[in-house]
């Protein structure tokens, strides 16, 4: 039997750098843009907006600022309506100066300027942020926390900045989900689950490195991998209230494997996740998803 390694179709199935990687790639933004706009509604739905408000958002760790500007469509119908407030100030932190530059660029010609402003703030995720205690209505903090040495300093710093009654939007890695588990037992069973799975080393997972106030700040990998009822408890711990779940299945890392069976067999398990209950779900997807509050008081 052909090594599955050698099979031109596998390989180019298991290709990060393949179309059909990127058609995988564009399966799982759908997934996690379909959760993001469920947990937004829930938010519209508590603020009760009556039009005249100004609303201020925060994208932590914001890359390019494709979340927020994801979100601003949606709800605007792409801009061919108005908002349901006065308008949205939008600061985007991020510590990258190139994506900052990029993000720029894009957000400038994205948004219409009379009813989103936007700002990017450049600086370290690991200090204080340059925002004012109580200053925001919303943060998004998405797919960053497992990035993070110390992932409660942000969600302590986002607390801060966030009104009583803000919300924020997390996502991150649920590692290892459920269905993780029963991939792994093999590995278990041959005695090489610490060997295979051993909790990832910053060393090894420094991806970059990039420079404020003369201080080099490193760029981490999946440094902080944890499963979703450690960061539901860790969000609590950092005084935030459990509003709603959700979660999606990285159907690109999912099928990051040779066998074209395993790449299509994620498609379905994709599909099967989303349509469970949410409080079920969010153990099954491989990434979490969580709509927090600060209390109205303290």
């Amino acid at each position: 039997m052909a090594s599955a390694a050698l099979d031109p179709l596998a390989m180019f199935l298991s290709d990060p750098e393949s179309h059909l990687s990127d058609i995988l790639y564009i399966y799982f933004r759908i997934y996690k843009k379909r959760v993001l706009w469920g947990l937004m509604e829930r938010i519209l739905a508590g603020m009760h907006l009556t039009g005249k408000e100004h609303l201020h958002i925060a994208d932590i760790g914001a890359s390019m600022g494709f979340d927020a500007l994801f979100l601003m469509r949606k709800w605007t119908e792409n801009f061919r309506r108005p908002l349901p407030c006065a308008n949205v100030e939008l600061t985007l932190i991020e510590g990258d100066r190139a994506l900052i530059e990029r993000g720029k660029g894009h957000l400038k010609s994205a948004f219409p300027p009379d009813i989103i402003s936007h700002k990017y703030i450049h600086q370290p995720l690991e200090v204080k942020f340059e925002l004012e205690s109580g200053s925001q209505d919303i943060a998004i903090c998405s797919e960053v926390l497992e990035h993070m040495e110390n992932p409660g300093q942000i969600l302590e710093e986002i607390h801060r900045i966030l009104r009583p009654g803000g919300y924020l939007m997390v996502t991150t890695d649920n590692s290892p989900s459920f269905l993780n588990y029963i991939r792994r037992i093999p590995s278990f069973l041959q005695g090489q689950y610490s060997k295979r799975y051993a909790r990832p080393q910053k060393e090894a997972e420094t991806v970059g490195t990039y420079t404020w106030k003369e201080k080099e700040y490193r760029i981490y990998g999946h440094i902080n991998l944890n499963s979703t009822s450690f960061w539901e408890r860790l969000c609590k711990k950092q005084g935030f209230d459990l509003v709603s779940y959700g979660t999606y299945e990285s159907v690109r890392r999912g099928g990051g494997g040779t066998n074209p069976l395993v790449i299509a067999m994620y498609f379905v398990v994709g599909a099967i996740v989303s349509m469970l209950p949410r409080s079920l779900g969010r153990y099954f997807g491989d990434t979490t998803a969580l709509l927090l509050q600060k209390p109205r008081k303290s």
